[in-house]
C-alpha cells in the first residue's frame, strides 16, 4: 500500500484545532485512513465488477461509501471513519504512543 503524504494528514488534524501535533498521531492517522481507503476501494471494485466493468467510477466510490454506514454493505465493516478518527484523537490528547493507539483499534475488531 502506498502511503498517505504525512503533511496533509497533520494540517487536517492543526484545523480540527490541535496547537500541536506529535509525529506518532499523524502515523496512526495515516494508517487508519490508509486502511479505510483500502476497505473502501475493495468495496468500489467489488460494484464495479457486478456492474460487469473493469474501471472503478466515482460512484462505486459513493456507494462503498455509503455501504459501510449501513449493516446492508457486502464487506463487513467494523469501524465509522469518523469514529476511527476520534479514536486516534482521544488515545493522542491521552498520551498514547502510535503502538498503544494500534493495539486499541486491534481490540475493536476482536
Amino acid at each position: 500500500m502506498s502511503e498517505i503524504p504525512k503533511a496533509p494528514v497533520k494540517r487536517i488534524i492543526q484545523d480540527a484545532g490541535a496547537e500541536r501535533v506529535s509525529a506518532d498521531a499523524v502515523d496512526a492517522l495515516v494508517e487508519c485512513l490508509e486502511a479505510e481507503a483500502e476497505a473502501i476501494s475493495e468495496r468500489a471494485v467489488t460494484y464495479a465488477k457486478y456492474a460487469k466493468r473493469k474501471t472503478v467510477k466515482a460512484d462505486d466510490i459513493a456507494l462503498a461509501i455509503d455501504s459501510s454506514k449501513t449493516s446492508e454493505s457486502p464487506v463487513e465493516n467494523k469501524h465509522n471513519l469518523l469514529d476511527v478518527i476520534k479514536g486516534v484523537f482521544d488515545a493522542a490528547a491521552e498520551g498514547k504512543g502510535i503502538e498503544e493507539i494500534i493495539k486499541s483499534f486491534k481490540k475493536m475488531e476482536k
